[in-house]
């Protein structure tokens, strides 16, 4: 499809980064454990914007505004529907968000080290390996059963004695990087929730770790032109990322443009808003689209088929939430990249609840082994088992709050509410929340919410003790889970761990769960 694009530049709040360069050559990767070698360098680079905070600090300030004053960021917004103890806001102190920028950059350099690049193009050209069928007595005998299994039940043995230890520092200087749709990204997949992802800041720090991220249509977003307009953002502040100083021009160009193709518009299953939205998130920039509904239907399937019909082979485009195998092979059909998975079992997520429905994902992922020939990406409670999901047969896996929640990315950036003890958090719903059909405007008369399948919870800032409240100290935590998948199953890559005949997942006992756990 030809379209024209608009040569006028939307004016930014984001200032100019100052292309300097540090007077230390990017150290090689496998010193990412020197402590003084990275700090010195992090330190030696960003010290030109150090000097003027305020300055430096400008787009964060933007950022950290409320709703309204934040556009086209969502910025830090409380509804009537939220109930959280909030008894004041208050903003991270600049020294202590001048320290938080400091570890961020470190993890940004480190995603996107040109030795780690290597890799990643390698991945990039690489064929696709879907994952195979192979045999499992723990799924067959579920299945058999009709056992309706929650991943909390399932588990993964040990296995691979007789293989190579594998190194976790080889591991991470491998991404560990997937074919997720087109191209080469990390296996962690940024959802659609407006509470983590409604920020220019948290999508383009999520593009920088090479995860693919939905940029919301839901609550503020609902407007498209909000929505186009947080994609123009995202894209001029991609340009200005503090890692391309002291880059090649060939890593610059390379990295622009895997970034980009990291934004993935979240668009409605009913064909005409679809297409709509689809065209202005075009001209907008966007180039992979996530056709999205919590619910089972045709619609989805007709919306690719439009969509296919008018951008031909120019965008990516993902799907679901699939329930069956019959409706995968139909969308595969029609020209989708690749499957979402999962309805209901989200942190937030009262569906299964209100509608009596069982997470039963874990048998449709296992059953979509051989079948297609397609990435499947998996929401609903994955995050908190990721070797599991990975060994049913999954690629990706979607990230809500345990990625972006509380960070200086989400949402209000460096502003915070504060609880009676002095926590500081940000208020989080679930996309159907009492908190976001207000914000949708999708209410009965006298002010009621209506259909509300989701909880408003806190994110607080502070989730890990000794974490840093930023998405890529976040995204390497559970790139350690990845990695920590691989080693304890001896495999070097993901295509080797879906191959494993037998399958090593197991069934836990209560008991099993709780020894797995601290106790």
């Amino acid at each position: 499809m030809k379209t024209k694009r608009k040569t006028r530049r939307r004016a930014t709040n984001r200032p100019v980064v100052r292309r300097t360069r540090s007077n230390q050559p990017l150290p090689k990767f496998d010193t990412f454990r020197d402590a003084g070698m990275w700090e010195t360098f992090i330190q030696e680079k960003l010290a030109p914007f150090e000097r003027d905070a305020s300055s430096y600090l400008r787009f964060w300030y933007v950022e950290s505004r409320e709703s309204t004053n934040a556009y086209p960021s969502q910025g830090m917004l409380t509804t009537p529907f939220d109930f959280l103890p909030c008894v004041r806001k208050a903003m991270i102190e600049p020294e202590e968000m001048v320290h938080i920028l400091r570890v961020r950059q470190y993890f940004l350099e480190l995603f996107n080290h040109p030795q780690r690049l290597i890799e990643l193009k390698k991945v990039q050209k690489s064929t696709f390996v879907p994952a195979p069928k192979i045999s499992s007595d723990v799924m067959d005998a579920m299945i058999r059963r009709g056992l309706a299994a929650s991943i909390a039940d399932l588990g993964v043995s040990v296995v691979g004695a007789d293989r190579q230890r594998v190194s976790r520092t080889e591991r991470f200087l491998h991404g560990p990087f997937v074919k997720l749709g087109r191209r080469a990204r990390s296996i962690l997949v940024g959802s659609a929730m407006p509470d983590i992802y409604g920020s220019v800041s948290a999508l383009s720090t999520m593009a920088q770790c090479h995860c693919l991220v939905g940029v919301p249509r839901n609550g503020p977003f609902s407007s498209v032109k909000r929505q186009a307009d947080l994609v123009r953002e995202t894209l001029n502040a991609l340009k200005e990322s503090e890692v391309l100083i002291g880059r090649s021009t060939e890593d610059k160009r390379f990295l622009l443009d895997q970034w980009r193709h990291n934004l993935m518009g979240v668009l409605e299953t009913e064909p005409k808003k679809a297409l709509q939205r689809a065209q202005a998130l075009y001209e907008a920039g966007i180039r992979v689209f996530r056709v999205y509904s919590p619910e089972p239907g045709l619609g989805a399937l007709h919306t690719v088929q439009q969509l296919r019909k008018i951008y031909d082979g120019n965008v990516e485009i993902f799907a679901g939430q699939i329930v069956d195998v019959e409706q995968a092979k139909a969308l595969e059909a029609a020209g989708v990249d690749g499957f979402y998975v999962g309805i209901g079992g989200g942190g937030r997520c009262i569906t299964g609840v209100r509608s009596g429905s069982v997470i039963d994902w874990p048998e449709l992922v296992w059953k979509l082994r051989g079948e297609v020939s397609l990435p499947i990406i998996v929401e609903g409670g994955a995050s908190d088992h990721i070797a599991t999901t990975l060994a049913l047969g999954a690629t990706g896996i979607g990230v809500s709050r345990i990625v972006g929640g509380g960070t200086i990315e989400s949402p209000g950036g460096m502003l915070y509410c504060v609880d009676p003890a002095g926590k500081f958090f940000k208020p989080y719903g679930g996309e159907a929340s009492a908190r976001t059909k207000y914000l949708d405007g999708k209410m009965l008369p006298f002010n009621l919410p209506s259909f509300v399948e989701g909880e408003t919870d806190s994110a607080d800032m502070t989730y890990l003790p000794y974490g840093v409240p930023t998405i890529p100290f976040n995204v390497f935590n559970l790139t350690e889970d990845i990695i920590l998948s691989f080693v304890f199953r001896a495999v070097q890559t993901l295509e080797e761990y879906h191959a494993l005949n037998p399958s090593p997942i197991r069934q836990k006992t209560a008991l099993g769960a709780e020894t797995q756990n601290t106790h």
